[in-house]
């Protein structure tokens, strides 16, 4: 059994439109597109190409639980994944879902201020001990592998620094790397391959029992540019080649349900605005 529904392949899928929408950069149209927030109104619809888009709810399983997510909450504006995978889509600033049928017709600028949740029932393992498996190499190497003392993978094996809203970044100690190059050349033969410019950020948020409660990796600026920077509502291009991206995790541990969010690295500022929406969104549509 899986620790994940089928519903991961979602998460690869998003992760992939999220980095490919990095490599597109285009400048903000004048209309911006700016959805606005998702309307209470039951009956608001818009109809594309012989399809009516709704805000109607639309049941969604994830293990034993039951959520009637609006139907313009989830990602495409129908409704759940084939397979069983949750994914739901919030329009910063506000956090709400966008006006039924702007799905596909979302320009760029939009798509940048997509934030993305992808939501899947664990049915492996319980929650509260999935954030460890993350953060370490127990359950992706084998004992006694070199790769297992791998400090890039390992949040014991990196250094803490400077908080940074409300998080606390974790950097790749480079004299346990310095150890970990020896000791793989010395099993494999060659050194270990290395690109730092590509090696992700961490960033961890703890209980108050100090256990992990969020854990965030980020791509890492180009020269100090993240891709785009904020101008009121609105997300723009910088002069990076592409728009750093996070993949912010974290657990809802009395449902068993493990998050996975997907932003743009320069709204990190606001990670806990964008879990907080999230938590919210799950608690009020469940109905089950």
């Amino acid at each position: 059994m899986s620790v994940m529904s089928s519903g991961r392949c979602l998460t690869v899928a998003l992760a992939v439109a999220l980095s490919a929408s990095a490599c597109a950069k285009v400048p903000p149209t004048e209309k911006g597109e700016k959805e606005a927030a998702m309307s209470e109104d039951s009956s608001q619809s818009r109809t594309i190409d012989g399809y009516t888009y709704t805000t109607a709810p639309v049941v969604a399983k994830l293990g034993p639980h039951r959520y009637a997510f609006p139907a313009n909450l989830y990602d495409d504006q129908i409704g759940p994944s084939i397979g069983g995978g949750v994914a739901l889509t919030l329009m910063w600033p506000g956090l709400k879902a966008a006006p039924p049928g702007t799905r596909p017709t979302r320009t760029m600028a939009d798509h940048y201020r997509a934030v993305t949740a992808s939501i899947d029932y664990l049915d492996a393992i319980s929650a509260s001990d999935l954030l460890p498996r993350q953060t370490s190499t127990e359950a992706t190497t084998e004992g006694g592998s070199v790769n297992r003392n791998d400090p890039r993978r390992r949040l014991d094996l990196r250094v803490p620094v400077a908080e940074q809203f409300g998080l606390t970044p974790y950097a790749i100690d480079e004299q346990r790397m310095a150890l970990f190059s020896k000791a793989y050349e010395k099993q494999f033969g060659q050194p270990a391959t290395r690109n730092p410019r590509m090696e992700d950020e961490w960033y961890i948020a703890r209980a108050a029992d100090g256990q992990l409660a969020t854990f965030i990796k980020c791509d890492q600026p180009e020269g100090g540019q993240e891709g785009l920077v904020i101008k009121g509502d609105l997300l723009v291009p910088d002069d990076a080649p592409k728009v750093a991206s996070c993949t912010h995790y974290f657990v809802d541990s009395k449902d068993n349900l493990a998050v996975s969010l997907f932003y743009p690295r320069v709204l990190l500022k606001d990670w806990k605005a964008m879990e907080d929406a999230t938590r919210a969104t799950l608690a009020r549509y469940k109905v089950q």
